[in-house]
């Protein structure tokens, strides 16, 4: 016994006290003490204890010349077991343990975690603190316990900085046989992304076709098209026009008819995509494709022209990129932004028709910009629009791993990091696919989570080629447990319903990596290093606003 008198009682649960529960007995680690003096010569005693359910503080009053005596067994890291009054403290407002009988000390087994895996694995995805309200790992605990676990190296990699990298390395001596990989999670801008694909040497003066497409949703595999809008552009004039609706022959989601106002009973007349398609790829004969965040549209009319066996190899222009080119002092790229900005009228917003009527005639204002530039061709924008720091400060971002592979690869991440904070930031440091390339020696890169621009593109259905074409940049590409995308699942209007689904995306990132000489890697985006102390995670993730955080 530590103090008051023996007891029996089995330990309750901490998670299972609510309110005021009267006389309860809890066991568990202590983990914090305090004392404060309060009046007539008397002490409180305030200590923390938690059995990895939930944590409770408890609140002794004893006589001042007591509490060297009490504390002495009652220390961090001790494991009691405590009887005492479960009740409401009127000061704190919380649930407290006061009026103590008795405390005595407690045995506690606490189970070593162990690898007993006979090949051991090497995390290359790992965070610490460091990773801002992120992560809630210690460096030094994550180096050791991986070297414990018999691993034989361990990747840091932090968003977008380097600070852990002296404390993971102080955690081992010279003569550990461990090696410390030094990395990054980088937020990848992609500012060679092609303003113009299949450029093909055609003028600034030929003839467009600028189009739109209304969907039931955002992946062409699983999404149908519901409307199709173009106008047809020649000398810089709108000299035709493209309407018609297309039944999914799927009901049509309440969010999508909420953001369009196109509903059910609207297109439950119209003919099929293998109608419509056909007559819309006609109208598009002999012109360039201009659309506002092309690849979206593109993506949609690419993939059903593949399931009714037509040829599509367009050339086609992104205005969103023209913009970001064109209006670097823009915040947003949106076309309702850009529209009010170059004065055009947009009536009827997410309506296809009068998306693309809207889009054409930004296109418009903007091809006299480009031959001020002294653009011709749109090879010339192929060449010469590159984007200045302004523009990257606002274009979208993925999740990239970079990996020093040598000590020319660290300088090179630290160049990149230091670039990422001084010359590109905005919210987040930015890490620029042209400044990878030009310091990519000695790093190794992986295509990192589902926020990667692998999965992206994976997800959102991006071609073949496309994909081919995100694969050849990346030394090796990640996967990892279905859990940590099962949020996917979750979201109203996600095309994935099942573990399956999720299982499916990682066996197609494998299947990519056999078809183009690949390693791909298993990898945990390890945010915490104990089961108990995902809880804490949870926290920052519910502060910083995530719906999911709960699950």
């Amino acid at each position: 016994m530590i103090y008051g008198r023996d007891f029996e009682e089995e330990a309750m649960k901490i998670e299972e006290l609510i309110g005021d529960m009267g006389e309860v007995t809890i066991r568990g680690k202590v983990l914090s003490v305090d004392t404060r003096d309060i009046k007539n010569e008397k002490t409180i005693i305030i200590f923390n204890m938690s059995d990895f359910t939930d944590t409770m503080t408890i609140k002794m009053f004893v006589r001042t010349e007591q509490v060297k005596e009490v504390t002495g067994d009652i220390k961090p890291g001790a494991f009691l077991k405590v009887k005492g009054i479960c009740m409401m403290d009127k000061f704190d407002h919380e649930v407290t343990i006061s009026s103590v009988s008795g405390i005595k000390r407690a045995e506690w087994k606490e189970e070593k975690r162990e690898d007993h895996a006979l090949v051991k694995r090497v995390e290359l995805h790992c965070h610490t603190k460091s990773s801002e309200m992120d992560a809630v790992s210690d460096a030094q605990a994550l180096v050791k316990t991986a070297k414990g676990w018999g691993h034989t190296a361990l990747a840091i990699t932090d968003h977008g900085c380097a600070y852990a990298f002296p404390e993971a390395a102080h955690a081992l001596s010279k003569d550990d046989d461990f090696k410390l990989i030094f990395g990054c999670e980088g937020y990848l801008v992609d500012d060679l992304k092609e303003i113009v694909v299949n450029s093909n040497g055609a003028s600034l003066d030929a003839s467009y076709v600028v189009f739109d497409i209304e969907t039931t949703g955002f992946h062409p595999s699983k999404n149908k098209i519901i409307e199709i809008g173009a106008v047809k552009v020649i000398n810089g004039e709108i000299t035709d026009r493209f309407s018609e609706f297309i039944n999914p022959r799927v009901p049509i989601p309440f969010t999508i008819e909420r953001l369009t106002g196109i509903n059910d009973a609207m297109v439950c007349d119209a003919p099929g995509v293998e109608e419509i398609l056909p007559k819309f790829l006609s109208f598009c004969e002999g012109c360039v494709l201009v659309a506002h965040n092309a690849s979206f549209d593109t993506s949609f009319i690419r993939y059903n022209a593949e399931q009714l066996g037509i040829e599509f190899p367009p050339t086609y222009v992104d205005t969103v990129g023209l913009a970001r080119f064109l209006l670097p002092h823009l915040g947003r790229f949106k076309l309702d932004t850009v529209a009010k900005e170059l004065h055009v009228s947009l009536e009827n917003h997410h309506r296809a028709v009068d998306d693309a009527g809207a889009t054409a005639e930004i296109f418009v204002k903007f091809l006299p910009m480009l031959k001020k530039k002294g653009f011709e061709t749109l090879d010339d924008i192929v060449e010469k629009a590159v984007m200045t720091p302004e523009a990257i400060m606002r274009m979208p971002t993925y999740h990239i791993i970079l990996l020093a592979a040598n000590e020319v690869g660290r300088i090179n991440l630290y160049r990149l990091i230091s670039m990422a904070h001084v010359k590109y930031f905005a919210r987040r440091p930015r890490f620029p696919r042209s400044e990878i390339m030009k310091y990519r020696e000695g790093l190794i890169i992986g295509s990192a989570c589902e926020a990667g621009e692998l999965f992206r593109a994976i997800t959102g259905g991006e071609s073949d080629d496309e994909i081919a074409k995100i694969v050849s940049f990346y030394d090796y590409l990640e996967i990892q447990p279905t859990g940590n995308n099962e949020f996917m699942l979750r979201e109203e209007d996600s095309p994935y319903k099942t573990r399956e689904d999720l299982e499916a995306l990682n066996k197609k990132i494998v299947q990519l990596g056999e078809l183009y000489d690949k390693p791909v890697c298993a990898t945990c985006d390890v945010h915490f290093l104990n089961p108990e102390d995902e809880v804490y995670r949870r926290i920052i993730m519910s502060g910083k606003g995530f719906k999911e955080a709960d699950f």
